[in-house]
């Protein structure tokens, strides 16, 4: 036993003397250039970033079904093992866009009442089964579609598809559940807009910025017409679009995919379809002529809206179009150190806030939409005129590549990122697939982004950032004298 513990004690002590002389020769002189290696690893990574990722989403996509059920149903699935939990969405393809009359805001008084049961499950037993398996379930409604979401534990999953069926065909509307929720919604409406001066001139500036697109239209309707529905009218609105050739289901999350097809053919494979009105128009005229409106509303500062009237990647002839305006969204407002916020805010000190915003997944046509507010002493005709003057600069000044090389890598990685957990893939995909772009986009996005160059910024400034393309909003304090 002495012998064995000594020939240990030795070969610990021989051990030690071999670590140290490693870490002498090879581990303390690679120490000395830490900083210079981390340096260029990182370059590197970014430089790769958008290469690295499209090719980890193309493995993701490899992973993802899709198909159509006989009734129209389109049904994407899409694993991910990283956890046992399942989402699952469905969207209808019916938003504030397809509204017309006295009913506007009919969509998003659907998606509440949704929520009220049906025969099999009544009353407020959606919403129970959900806590008690531990499930959580919302709703969202948009002016292109609307979406119901639920997640829930892996074991579940099939009770999640045995809800959605059963409230997209049996889904009871009784006057009783909507006197409540009608005043609920209204009360929302409310607080959001019409005691928000701001989000309420917002909403008016809508319908010079649209002038012929229904996407004008407030999605929580205006409250003359949340007065004037009836529970008829729901009925007839739940009768023609909730239909599954009408609905796109998304499923992410620990299944797989063959046995998820069969539980949803289960549930959804019945409900039969139905035929389809046509749909409001959702585009625009070209270059229909500046529009400028004023507002004073008890706001404490005055407010500047500018918007200009460009296409998304589903109207847009050339889909690069959209991809290089979404890069210029994010070259004048993407980071602290972006070009407005760097220029007219802290530099010059024109302004105090200011936001730019943009959808290119968009139906119809879409919005380039600065909001600022000027500093003190400075009007909104001269804070409109410097936000102009930094949009010109893109027709005549090609933006440095180091610059838009940078700002693509940050855009490309939180494109990637926010699609990392299971609902952001979902909202993803049915966001594509809702607004008539297919799923399959999202392996290519990261490729297109990166394609845009500083040619492509200056070519479609000069088409889209022109007087005839703009709409403008002053809202001022009431009793207000600014011009």
């Amino acid at each position: 036993m002495v012998n064995f513990l000594r020939i240990v004690l030795n070969l610990k002590r021989k051990i030690g003397q071999f670590v140290r002389i490693f870490k002498a020769k090879f581990i303390r002189p690679l120490q000395q250039y830490k900083t210079i290696i981390t340096s260029l690893l990182f370059a590197s990574l970014s430089a790769w970033t958008p290469h690295i990722h499209a090719q980890t989403q193309s493995k993701l996509a490899r992973t993802t079904f899709e198909t159509t059920l006989k009734n129209g149903l389109k049904v994407i699935i899409r694993e991910d093992h990283r956890a046992p939990i399942v989402m699952t969405q469905i969207w209808y393809g019916v938003g504030s866009s397809d509204e017309s009359g006295n009913v506007l805001g009919i969509s998003h008084v659907l998606e509440h009442m949704m929520f009220k049961g049906t025969q099999k499950v009544p009353d407020d037993e959606f919403n129970r089964l959900s806590r008690l398996y531990g499930g959580s379930t919302n709703a969202t409604t948009y002016n292109n579609y609307t979406n119901y979401y639920q997640l829930y534990p892996k074991k579940y999953f099939p009770l999640a598809l045995e809800l959605e069926a059963d409230r997209m065909k049996n889904l009871v509307l009784k006057q009783q559940d909507f006197e409540p929720e009608i005043k609920v919604v209204m009360e929302e409406r409310r607080q959001r807009t019409d005691d928000n001066p701001r989000n309420l001139a917002y909403e008016r500036f809508k319908w010079i910025a649209y002038p012929t697109s229904h996407h004008r239209q407030p999605v929580i309707g205006f409250m003359k017409n949340l007065k004037n529905i009836q529970i008829d009218d729901l009925k007839n609105w739940y009768q023609t679009w909730y239909t599954p050739n009408n609905a796109t289901l998304v499923i992410v999350g620990d299944v797989n995919a063959e046995q998820a097809l069969k539980q949803v053919e289960k549930y959804f494979a019945l409900i039969p379809q139905k035929q389809l009105p046509d749909r409001n128009d959702v585009l625009e005229f070209d270059r229909i002529g500046y529009r400028h409106m004023e507002i004073q509303l008890p706001v404490q500062v005055p407010n500047l809206f500018m918007a200009w009237n460009v296409q998304s990647i589903a109207t847009a002839k050339n889909p690069q179009d959209a991809y290089a305006l979404t890069i210029i969204q994010s070259l004048l407002d993407g980071s602290i150190s972006a070009r407005l916020q760097d220029r007219l805010v802290r530099d010059k000190k024109l302004l105090t806030a200011i936001s730019v915003s943009y959808d290119p997944y968009n139906r119809g046509d879409s919005l380039f939409m600065i909001s600022a507010l000027p500093s003190d002493g400075v009007s909104l005709d001269e804070a409109q005129k410097a936000i102009e003057k930094e949009m010109n600069l893109f027709k005549t000044e090609l933006v440095n590549q180091a610059e838009l090389d940078l700002v693509k890598n940050n855009f490309i990685s939180n494109l990637i990122y926010s699609q990392d957990d299971i609902g952001g893939q979902a909202n993803m995909i049915g966001k594509l697939e809702v607004n008539g772009l297919s799923f399959r986009l999202i392996d290519e996005l990261p490729k297109h982004y990166d394609t845009v160059t500083p040619q492509d910024l200056q070519r479609i400034a000069n088409i889209y950032f022109v007087k005839e393309n703009l709409s403008s909003l002053y809202l001022m304090p009431e009793n207000s004298k600014d011009q």
